[in-house]
């Protein structure tokens, strides 16, 4: 294997996020490219930190390039989301994607991935979504593969392989076993990116052995609060009506407008809009999506060609891992300037980021390990 790519958030990077950095190196490859959520990520939040600061963790932590996966990716389901990754995987010559899943069976989850596109089974699956059913319960019910398609790890693989299948099989895949087994460095077992949030909006200390230091002495310096954020949510869902934002349907803006006009806080906002045919992820997602005025299609999103790649952090004097990628790479804001069509709607996420009081580090591309 000469290059790993792994498709990621770390938000925040933890113990099991190294686990699995520590796997692509162990497989021999020679460099371990990063393709990360910027300022937005998938489960419709602003992220724990800025892109910049996050990618240079995964430096840190043994990675040698970090590369942005586009704002109109990270906010989008899980299908669209690997699409993205997948693309940008695509671009990376000699590359092998690696990915944590609850089974650790590739062969598994390539036998799914294969059946998923049948259109026999799609039709069943449609059928369940039509009475209300979550896609991912839909899924399960259609396969009859509870167990697998339960685990939120195992359905984000399938769909990786899913994408890669449709974009012409570029690339391969492998898989890491996720394991919550304690380990001599992990003591108590591996945390969550989720679980090591709610403990820093508490103001808990956070066990050493959960999160490299480096990543605990940034988080402790970011106030994760939701107020600024939902007062400008708030203003805009309630005084401007919401059209042809990606992922709307069925009347769902009108749904979140009505929720706004009640709800004092982004929590409260979020519990009056779940329903059993809106999950709260998909709620949060669109909310973030009317702010940034996302109008990318599921369509547009499948056909749209990856023309460059966004540098986030890169490993200083490990410059030629930039001669891997197929496409041109924007190292500076002047860089980007010839891409800003592309660069539009993740502009505009890094601007409400700023606008909602989350802190922006100092920007370093080049650091040091």
């Amino acid at each position: 294997m000469k290059n790993a790519v792994i498709i990621c958030e770390f938000n925040p990077l933890h113990a099991g996020h190294i686990r699995l950095l520590d796997f692509a190196r162990s497989l021999g490859a020679e460099n371990v490219i990063c393709v990360m959520s910027g300022n937005a990520v998938q489960r419709g939040e602003l992220a724990c930190m800025d892109k910049y600061t996050r990618a240079q963790h995964a430096v840190l932590a043994g990675a040698d390039l970090v590369v942005e996966l586009p704002a109109e990716y990270t906010l989008s389901a899980a299908k669209q989301f690997a699409l993205g990754g997948v693309k940008i995987a695509n671009c990376v010559k000699d590359a092998t994607l690696v990915f944590g899943s609850e089974c650790g069976d590739i062969d598994a989850l390539e036998k799914l991935a294969s059946a998923l596109d049948d259109p026999e089974l799609n039709e069943r699956i449609r059928a369940e979504v039509s009475l209300g059913t979550g896609y991912p319960a839909a899924i399960a019910k259609a396969t009859g593969e509870n167990e697998t398609l339960s685990r939120p790890n195992n359905t984000l693989g399938i769909e990786y392989i899913r994408a890669i299948i449709n974009t012409g099989r570029k690339i391969s895949a492998v898989t890491l076993k996720r394991t919550d087994a304690p380990c001599p460095s992990v003591p108590s077992g591996y945390p969550t990116s989720s679980s090591l949030r709610n403990s820093a909006k508490k103001g808990e200390k956070i066990n050493p052995f959960f999160s490299p230091s480096y990543v605990l002495a940034d988080l402790e310096k970011h106030a994760l609060n939701d107020e600024k954020y939902y007062a400008i949510l708030r203003y805009t869902l309630t005084s401007f009506k919401a059209e042809n934002i990606y992922d709307d349907a069925e009347g769902l803006s009108n749904r979140l407008a009505a929720c706004a006009e009640k709800a004092d806080s982004f929590e409260e906002f979020c519990s009056m809009a779940t329903a059993k045919r809106y999950t709260r992820a998909r709620i949060k997602r669109l909310a973030l999506n009317t702010l940034v005025r996302n109008l990318y299609t599921h369509s547009a999103l499948t056909s749209k060609p990856v023309n460059f790649v966004n540098v986030l952090a890169l490993v200083k004097g490990r410059e030629s891992v930039l001669s891997k990628i197929s496409v041109p790479v924007a190292l500076s804001a002047k860089a980007r300037a010839s891409f800003k069509d592309d660069f539009a709607l993740t502009d505009r996420v890094d601007k409400l980021f700023a606008a909602a009081a989350y802190p922006f580090s100092e920007r370093v591309i080049f650091v040091e390990r």
